[in-house]
């Protein structure tokens, strides 16, 4: 058998590729072919209408935030430890440099989306303990929220005028376009705050426990692979965690475990110049072997085959 390696966080992460910029995403998701040098502020900021003729990249890590207005249909959305559907009158953020993966447009799909670098609204008037702020999302909650009809209609009317200022390019263009898309994240701000003290699923103790397992999940995703390991740690019984994480969350605890891994070795797969054997060592698999039968029996292909569509 051969000799078991691991590697550590830091290894693997002087490996790590650099997330996709917006040179790369906008051609894909935009229709455009390139990026045109006439539009130099593209480099930080966009703003387009997706629907389900666009190329799904798979998983993925932006060094950019993403804001989607949905206009109809829906999208299946993964965002760090969160797994979401986005349907019409949704709101949804994917903060920068977290591991997403966008997938299951309905035929129907139509969102607006504007994506765009922090740097690009420190350019504008606000300072920047108020953008960390307004740009800050909560990790302990998916990433979306339903919109009323008035403020739906006031959303896409920002999204509009935020098209229209890019279109026409008229003199302080930029400025307008920073300021309707404060008032954007301002208003997700607002239904984030509204949302949350109306709500009473953190007084739930099964919500409680589910969010500790999640975080422990994001913790020790490489190295503990069983629901007892995580039931020890919090000091219950395999069984009541599996109980509580299918009541909160509709799937099973270990559902939970290997979504996580999964989508790392997606991420490492696509982007990274590891080998395989060594995303199974970093991954902590006992052989090579083993490895690609879990990978299989999660995506229904090989690790290698996985790797040839990137």
């Amino acid at each position: 058998m051969p000799e078991k390696q691991y590697y550590s966080n830091h290894q693997v992460l002087c490996q790590s590729p650099k997330p996709l910029d917006l040179k790369t995403f906008i051609p894909l998701y935009s229709g455009q072919t390139e990026i045109t040098t006439a539009k130099p502020y593209q480099e930080d900021f966009a703003v387009f209408e997706i629907d389900p003729t666009v190329k799904l990249i798979g998983v993925a890590r932006f060094d950019f935030t993403t804001v989607i207005l949905c206009l109809s249909g829906s999208l299946d959305c993964i965002v760090g430890q969160h797994r979401f559907t986005i349907k019409a009158q949704d709101i949804a953020i994917i903060p920068a440099e977290h591991i997403n993966t966008l997938s299951g447009f309905s035929t129907d799909f139509k969102a607006r989306l504007i994506v765009f670098k922090s740097d690009f609204l420190k350019k504008g008037f606000l300072n920047t303990a108020i953008l960390d702020e307004l740009l800050y999302i909560n990790p302990d909650y998916p990433p979306v929220f339903e919109l009323d009809s008035a403020n739906f209609e006031s959303n896409r009317y920002k999204f509009d005028k935020i098209q229209e200022e890019q279109n026409k390019a008229n003199p302080f263009f930029l400025d307008m376009i920073r300021l309707y898309l404060i008032q954007i994240l301002f208003d997700y701000n607002r239904v984030c705050e509204i949302c949350l003290l109306n709500s009473t699923t953190n007084m739930n103790r099964q919500f409680q426990l589910v969010h500790k397992f999640r975080k422990l999940i994001d913790k020790h995703f490489a190295t503990l692979k069983t629901v007892k390991e995580y039931a020890d740690l919090l000091h219950i019984t395999p069984k009541h965690l599996g109980e509580c994480t299918k009541q909160q969350l509709g799937y099973s605890a270990i559902d939970l475990i290997h979504q996580r891994i999964v989508l790392e070795a997606e991420f490492l797969l696509r982007y990274s110049e590891l080998t395989i054997k060594e995303i199974a060592g970093f991954l902590n698999f006992d052989t090579l072997s083993h490895f690609g039968r879990f990978f299989k029996s999660q995506k229904n292909m090989t690790p290698s085959e996985y790797r040839q569509l990137r």
